[in-house]
């Protein structure tokens, strides 16, 4: 019944909001076509030629004081002021010439005693330029003098070129008035039905309202439930980041041993799969300083790739602090090992691991020299020589850390840097976001931002400061993102030497 009684008052709003609209439109419509007639067969009767040299005769309505006072504005002028009687136009007809230099039209003659000759018109419809040479209306408009339609046609010269327009225009808002009566008296008519209705339906619709009373309290403890539920999940989501980032090193850290350098850290979710590492050891051999570094990307993001980064962070600070590696192929061996049996513990199969960009640095101070040791699972080194205009790139293994179908030992690659030289270490995300322009401008995204893209964006400011280059590098990320989602973790290290 209550279905029932809402669409009789939708049918009803309906019906009379049809009949005030296409009485309007008819109207318009009639008063639309008897302008065009007006205009267009009063138009071809006024001389263009003559109108013209009306227009190059005065300078401004100043020197024009009377309608008498030319013959040619004298002539136009009784022409479409008869026409307006002869019509019963409740407005005046005149005529307009547009003026390229200022993009305006200008006033030519009027109808009736007033003088508005060469006056701006600036604030013009659009189509009074574009439909110039054909003619047409303008769509109804409203101003503090009422509503009003309008429609213009050319004046042509001798040569058929359109110097002038002929416009004509209705008040409307008599009409509307009359026509807002009647659907007042139709929206009286039909509120009083649907009083009628209700009056009817009132029982039925009490024991409507009951059982939708009981629906919105068991919705409103339903939602209760649900919104206790996600505030756990919320508070336990953000605990959990404390922790991860308990993990992670400290920018003092980074900065006290890596002075020159910059991180940037950006989880897709609360807590992220990708983290970063940093040691900092002594040779047994040589009793030199070692510093190990790493950008690192666990399988998955949010929580479950939180809780890979946690078991894959462990396994790399024991293979340097249990088993004393310092060889980086050697670590991601151990490390490799150690993540596989932590695993294997589960009863299901898990296929988990993370992808490592790990080097371990040898500052020479005193010659300017620094041996990098670096191996790779899946992302790569690149390093980007101050002599050079490219950045060199050396290749990772392809193979994660973890399971995998054919376990090779991890490549150890040694390279000699000079001072000044950069070199970076991160993971996939920046360069798998989707963002930039398409060929549409209207629509964004459906390409990711690829790493020759991010290759020219690091050679492009290779001279800035790391710090300017970390500033560089979020506004190249949001840039390109603009208002699409993140698609992935990102962590990205620069090390200058």
């Amino acid at each position: 019944m209550f279905i029932i009684y809402v669409t009789i008052v939708l049918v009803t709003l309906f019906f009379i909001l049809f009949g005030y609209y296409n009485q309007l439109s008819v109207q318009e419509n009639r008063q639309y076509d008897k302008l065009k007639a007006i205009v267009s067969s009063i138009a071809i009767n006024i001389d263009g030629d003559d109108h013209t040299e009306l227009m190059n005769r005065y300078s401004s309505s100043e020197e024009l004081k009377n309608i008498d006072q030319d013959s040619i504005y004298f002539k136009i002028n009784s022409l479409i002021g008869k026409a307006v009687k002869l019509n019963s136009l409740n407005s005046a007809m005149y005529t307009l010439v547009y003026s390229e230099e200022k993009d305006v039209f200008k006033y030519g003659v009027r109808s009736d005693s007033y003088i508005d000759f060469k006056n701006d018109y600036k604030r013009y419809p659009k189509v009074l330029k574009e439909k110039m040479d054909v003619g047409g209306t303008i769509p109804m408009y409203e101003s503090e003098n009422g509503i009003w339609l309008s429609a213009f046609h050319p004046i042509k010269n001798h040569s058929g070129e359109t110097v002038a327009v002929l416009e004509a225009d209705i008040d409307f808002t008599e009409f509307k008035s009359t026509v807002n009566s009647t659907y007042l008296r139709q929206a009286l008519i039909a509120i009083f039905v649907v009083l009628l209705i209700t009056l009817i339906l009132l029982p039925y619709s009490r024991k409507i309202l009951r059982d939708d009373d009981l629906k919105k309290k068991r919705f409103m403890q339903q939602k209760l439930i649900i919104e206790q539920s996600h505030r756990e999940i919320k508070d336990s989501i953000n605990y959990a980041k404390r922790i991860q980032s308990a993990i992670l090193p400290p920018s003092s850290i980074v900065k006290k041993h890596l002075e020159n350098s910059f991180v940037i850290y950006r989880p897709k979710d609360v807590v992220a799969g990708d983290f970063y590492w940093l040691e900092c050891l002594k040779d047994p051999k040589s009793s030199k300083e070692l510093i190990l570094v790493a950008s690192c990307d666990c399988t998955g993001h949010g929580v479950p790739g939180a809780m890979v980064s946690v078991i894959c962070n462990n396994a790399l600070n024991r293979s340097v602090r249990e088993y004393k590696l310092l060889n980086s192929g050697e670590i991601l061996n151990k490390t490799r090992k150690i993540v596989i049996e932590e695993f294997e513990k589960s009863d299901d199969d898990v296929q988990d691991g993370m992808d490592i960009s790990l080097a371990v640095i040898d500052f020479d101070r005193d010659n300017g020299k620094t041996k990098i040791l670096w191996s790779g699972a899946n992302n790569p080194l690149w390093i980007l020589k101050k002599e050079d205009k490219e950045i060199t790139e050396i290749k990772p293994d392809k193979q994660p850390i973890g399971k995998y179908d054919k376990l090779n030992p991890f490549t150890t690659h040694e390279t000699e840097l000079e001072k000044d030289d950069i070199i970076y270490l991160f993971t996939d995300g920046f360069q798998d976001q989707f963002g930039g322009e398409t060929e549409d401008e209207k629509l964004k995204g459906g390409k990711k931002y690829k790493p020759a893209r991010f290759k020219e964006l690091l050679t492009s400011i290779r001279h800035e400061t790391m710090e300017t280059q970390k500033v560089l590098i979020n506004e190249a990320f949001n840039d390109w993102k603009g208002h699409l989602e993140q698609v992935d973790d990102i962590c990205i290290i620069g090390i200058r030497l």
